[in-house]
């Protein structure tokens, strides 16, 4: 096999690689709602076996609707974009929930008073209600958020086909239809991809993806309208100038996206390892560096010269040097100024 060849053996060995490790952590992440779930049950079982009546409804009531919850947003995760953070964000809730489930199981082992029973239960209902009331919340903006993704990138295309109109170069519409399409191209594409990828990945690309959509869509909203005004008034320079910004809008945008993705892809374990190898080579050559400047001084012509350092280095003898070197250099320039007064006198 030849040079290239190795070369592009090894490139797909590590992108393989690479590609296991996102399956391996999407499964494990796919799996997170259903873990605390099942965390959660195992809590909540272990309460109410031992629990009187309207501690069972209560706590039985509130742990459904939080399940559900849970399993809401879990599938919104599956048809749209992994929320990482929204997970981080839940897991102090999930921790005082089963928090104050031990303390109400401390409380019905430690006396039979309904009153601080009920009042422990209530607590912990309390709990439940505001960790489904958070996921509630984070759902509605999770699926708000790609709609507008989606009524954006819907309005994007009818513009790119609104442009299609008389009045502009053909070599500048068609820039535009290039550019147009291969933004939208390169959006859905990525929006393929993302399932592919680490969680916490797929959630920085899309959302830079979501933002860039929004920036291209309110950068081009208004120019099919301002290109409608352009043509009736026999304005042709303008319906050109408009073609061009909004190619230009879009070509920016790929641009962007794709030195977004390669700088969130670069994250990936391997490009981690690299980057740290080549740093320790930068930071050993400096290291060498430094050493051979040190030394620079206390060589010359491969002998070493005292420095300040050296014990018996005499500091005077190098002060009164120069000072003897200025009195003979003072001596033959006044020698010379007499000979001259001489010459002149004969």
């Amino acid at each position: 096999m030849d040079t290239f060849g190795i070369w592009r053996e090894k490139i797909n060995m590590e992108k393989d690689l690479w590609q296991i490790i996102d399956e391996a952590d999407a499964q494990n992440y796919g799996n997170l709602a259903s873990r605390l779930k099942h965390d959660m049950e195992k809590s909540v079982q272990a309460t109410v076996d031992k629990s009187p009546e309207p501690v069972r409804r209560d706590i039985g009531k509130a742990s459904e609707n939080l399940y559900e919850k849970m399993d809401q947003f879990s599938q919104a995760e599956q048809e749209y974009v992994p929320s990482p953070k929204t997970w981080l964000e839940y897991e102090p809730k999930h921790e005082a929930i089963k928090e104050n489930l031990q303390n109400l199981r401390a409380i019905q082992k430690k006396t039979s008073s309904e009153q601080d029973i009920m009042a422990a239960s209530n607590k912990t209902v309390d709990s439940f209600q505001q960790a489904s009331i958070f996921l509630q919340t984070e759902y509605e903006k999770l699926v708000e958020r790609e709609r507008q993704v989606q009524m954006e990138m819907k309005q994007i295309k009818n513009i790119i086909e609104q442009m299609q109109t008389r009045g502009s170069s053909p070599e500048n519409l068609q820039n535009l239809m290039v550019n147009g399409k291969k933004f939208v191209s390169d959006i859905e594409n990525l929006c393929e991809d993302i399932h592919w990828q680490k969680p916490v990945i797929a959630a920085a690309l899309w959302k830079e993806a979501r933002e860039q959509v929004k920036q291209v869509y309110t950068g081009i909203q208004e120019m099919p309208d301002k290109i409608k005004t352009a043509v009736r008034d026999k304005a042709y320079s303008m319906v050109d100038q408009a073609v061009q910004k909004t190619s230009s809008i879009f070509d920016k945008g790929i641009q962007y996206l794709q030195l977004k993705k390669e700088s969130i892809l670069n994250l990936s374990p391997l490009e981690k390892k690299r980057q740290a190898a080549e740093r320790g080579t930068q930071e050993e050559n400096q290291t060498v560096e430094q050493q051979v400047v040190q030394r620079v001084p206390e060589l010359v012509k491969g002998k070493r010269l005292p420095s300040i350092q050296d014990k018996g280095f005499d500091n005077k003898i190098s002060i009164k040097k120069p000072r003897k070197v200025l009195l003979r250099v003072e001596s033959k320039a006044n020698m010379r100024n007499q000979e001259h007064e001489r010459e002149r006198s004969i």
